[in-house]
């Protein structure tokens, strides 16, 4: 299995989907989606992590990094998903965006240092950046340690 290390940093100028006009946002990070993954006949790609629950904020700050694990050989079909998400205490949990990144544009084995735009996953309102720190490892190639 290649190792594919995913800092994230933060996020700014999210969509604010509470009342008072600010979020509580959190991510979720996965290679794939879940019908990707089932043609394949993949078994534990759809969730990969999660980060804690930033409050009343467009501005999170996470610093939270996570190791995901990926096939040797999928680099140019896989990608990595990180969909935000504001929590909601009383109804479920609204969709704020996310971001989807070929892991083709992380195999050079060097960390990638990027803020990337927030896409609508479905028909919501989304705008922001989020900010992540990519490393992929393959099989054979050194983890170089730079702010993980």
């Amino acid at each position: 299995m290649n190792n594919l290390y995913v800092r994230v940093i933060e996020a700014k100028g999210i969509h604010g989907a509470d009342l008072g006009g600010k979020s509580d946002p959190y991510c979720i990070l996965k290679i794939n989606d879940e019908e990707i993954n089932k043609k394949r006949k993949k078994k534990g790609f759809e969730f990969a992590g999660k980060t804690s629950t930033k409050t009343k904020t467009l501005h999170p700050k996470w610093s939270e990094t996570f190791i995901l694990e990926t096939i040797p050989g999928d680099e140019e079909t896989d990608f990595l998903r990180v969909q935000l998400f504001d929590h909601d205490k009383v109804s479920n949990d609204d969709s704020i965006g996310m971001v989807k990144i070929p892991l083709s544009t992380f195999v050079n084995g060097q960390p990638h240092d990027g803020w990337y735009d927030i896409k609508p996953m479905k028909k919501e309102k989304a705008k922001g950046q989020i900010h992540l720190l990519v490393h992929y490892c393959p099989v054979g190639v050194p983890f170089v340690r730079r702010d993980f």
